[in-house]
């Protein structure tokens, strides 16, 4: 079962190629567990992770050598934190695999997840429902 901060490779559907009409990523990439909810606990969100600097306007945070090390991950990236895919895990095909590559600390999640809250407030927080 995925939890919170582990990292695996998913097929990211991007909001602009799902709203291009794509059903799918074209390619697997690291994403980041941040969220799972107990009202509804098949359901994972998941974070985008690149290696490609991301532009002022996005909301993102870099990640640490030593955070990259944790997760499995070449350095440097940088987690997307204002968009996101919500997968069904019972309905979810687009998992490269589901066995994680690594896992962030408990400090960096807890980072993610508040700006991920602060994306959120301010409206600046799109998601894709993948099935």
């Amino acid at each position: 079962m995925l939890e919170p901060g582990q990292i695996v490779r998913f097929f990211y559907l991007w909001n602009r190629e799902a709203a291009a009409g794509e059903e799918s990523g074209r390619k697997a990439r690291p994403t980041c567990v941040v969220v799972r909810t107990l009202a509804v606990p098949g359901v994972v969100f998941l974070f985008p992770i690149t290696s490609q600097l991301p532009g002022t306007e996005r909301v993102s945070l870099a990640i640490s050598q030593m955070e990259c090390r944790r997760a499995g991950l070449d350095f440097p990236c940088w987690i997307i934190l204002d968009e996101y895919n919500r997968v069904e895990l019972d309905k979810a095909f687009d998992f490269e695999t589901t066995k994680p590559i690594g896992t962030f600390s408990p400090a960096f999640l807890k980072t993610v997840a508040s700006t991920v809250k602060q994306a959120a407030a301010a409206r600046k927080l799109a998601g894709v429902a993948r099935s």
